[in-house]
């Protein structure tokens, strides 16, 4: 018997001794797989063997050797064992602690508005009880009570129409405090070239790589992780590009890619020279932008000069004269 050979016929690998059923150049199935087909550890980024005792985040979905991550043989002992246990990387915690937070706050302020809706909403029903008491004390009356019981009615009418206009206030605030609160780790990117493939996980996996040869290699940004990327509107008969609309870790990522963006006129490349990079702003933050941009046209059409347009409101260089 050949002495690698162990009970139940398996034979030692040539390359990590371990009993396994070997191929033909006497390699067991792991050692036989080629390096490129091999996932790479997220922390040291060298390959996860089968014998190397790895473990696959349930959030990133990235395979880490245990010890990289610092996980106790016994603990992932009790992994394995148990069936659908999870598993995060230490980068997803905190994004997951992060998001706890953030969701947190969000749920105190909107339980706060809610409290004050809940004020206005009592204080018109109080209104509308005494108009309707009042409505009835008119009947009874003469007219020359009445036409003295209209004027007061009618101003009671108006205080009804202001709390109703204060509560849509609230309520508008409140959807514009949650449209910022999505939009606040999003940045939209326009000119990207769209991609030819026909399947739309395809065309998603080739707009995440565009976005990452971006943001590496012209912007400079190394630490960021895109959670998800998204083409605005529907495909243009005329093939114009749509814009990308894309949501990172969290929002210094954002404002870490944002600042690098001057960096843009350094790129060489004609097609990623055409790219513009904007953040994700809500209608209310449109809207007021493009009132300022048009007061902007206004006064250059009107020889005014050194005006420009920063964080949403206009400014004047400090010197400049206008030009008639």
């Amino acid at each position: 018997m050949d002495a690698r050979t162990r009970q139940g016929g398996k034979k030692k690998c040539r390359e990590c001794n371990q009993f396994e059923d070997l191929d033909e150049d006497m390699r067991c199935t792991t050692c036989a797989t080629p390096e490129d087909k091999l996932e790479e550890c997220r922390t040291c980024k060298k390959k996860v063997r089968e014998i190397d005792n790895g473990i696959k985040c349930d959030g990133c979905k990235t395979w880490n050797h245990i010890g990289c991550e610092k996980v106790g043989k016994n603990y992932y002992k009790a992994l394995k064992e148990e069936d659908g246990a999870t598993w995060f990387c230490k980068a997803c915690k905190q994004t997951i602690l992060s998001s706890f937070g953030e969701l947190r706050k969000l749920r105190n302020d909107n339980k706060q508005m809610r409290e004050e809706l809940q004020k206005v909403t009592s204080n018109t029903e109080n209104i509308n009880e005494r108009v309707n008491n009042i409505e009835d004390r008119l009947n009874k009356q003469d007219e020359d009570t009445v036409e003295k019981t209209t004027s007061k009615v009618l101003e009671r009418i108006e205080q009804v129409e202001i709390v109703q206009k204060s509560v849509e206030v609230v309520l508008q605030r409140l959807e514009e405090k949650q449209q910022r609160e999505k939009c606040k780790k999003n940045i939209v990117l326009y000119n990207v070239p769209e991609s030819k493939q026909q399947r739309l996980q395809e065309k998603t996996d080739e707009d995440i790589l565009k976005c990452r040869d971006l943001f590496e290699n012209s912007l400079k940004v190394k630490q960021f992780k895109i959670e998800r990327v998204l083409r605005l509107g529907r495909p243009r008969e005329d093939e114009r590009n749509r814009p990308i609309l894309v949501q990172l870790r969290d929002e210094n990522e954002k404002w870490s890619i944002i600042n690098n963006a001057r960096n843009m006129k350094y790129e060489t490349d004609p097609e990623k020279k055409k790219i513009g990079i904007s953040k994700d702003l809500t209608k209310e933050e449109r809207d007021a932008e493009k009132r300022v941009r048009e007061e902007l046209r206004e006064k250059r059409r009107n020889g005014e000069q050194g005006w420009y347009v920063k964080n949403g409101t206009l400014h004047r260089t400090q010197g400049t004269r206008n030009r008639y």
